[in-house]
C-alpha cells in the first residue's frame, strides 16, 4: 500500500504517484484499489473503490510505468486516475464524499487504533533487538 494523500492534507488537493508497474511478465492490466485509513496494511483500512487499467503492451514485469493521480475537490469528491505511460492507456474512478467514505466517528476510531498499534510496535522493537542480541552473544 502506498500513501498518496496523507491525513490533514488541505483540500482541494492533487497528488501524482509514479513508480507503479506490473508484477508478472506480459501482464495485460493492473487493478487499482483505493483505500482510506491510517494503517500500513489494507486489511485494516476502508476500501473506497477499485478499477482496472487494461491495454498494457506485453513487456517484462516491472517495465511498464504507471502513474496514478489522486484529486480531491472542495466538495470532497475524489477522482483517481491511472495512466500507463508507454501506451497512454488510462482509466479512472470517481468517489463521492458520502458514498463509501468513513464517518467522522469511524475516522477518529481508526486514528486511535493506529496510534495504539504504533505504540505497541515501538514497545516491541526494543524487545526484539534485545532477544536478537542475546542470541548473538550466546551463539544460538
Amino acid at each position: 500500500m502506498e500513501v498518496v494523500i496523507p491525513r490533514n492534507t488541505a483540500i482541494p488537493s492533487k497528488k501524482k504517484k509514479k513508480g507503479f508497474s506490473t508484477v508478472k511478465d506480459n501482464q495485460p492490466g493492473v487493478r487499482i484499489q483505493v483505500y482510506e485509513g491510517e494503517n500500513e496494511t489494507t486489511n485494516n483500512n476502508n476500501l473506497l473503490g477499485m478499477f482496472d487499467l487494461f491495454g498494457i503492451a506485453p513487456a517484462p514485469k516491472g517495465v511498464p510505468k504507471i502513474e496514478v493521480t489522486f484529486e480531491i475537490d472542495a466538495n470532497g469528491v475524489l477522482n483517481v486516475s491511472a495512466e500507463e505511460k508507454t501506451s497512454g492507456q488510462t482509466n479512472s474512478i470517481t468517489i463521492i464524499n458520502h458514498c463509501g467514505r468513513l464517518l467522522k466517528e469511524e475516522i477518529e476510531r481508526m486514528k486511535q487504533e493506529a496510534e495504539r498499534y504504533e505504540e505497541k510496535e515501538m514497545e516491541s522493537k526494543p524487545n526484539r533487538k534485545s532477544k536478537a542480541t542475546k542470541r548473538m552473544k550466546s551463539g544460538k
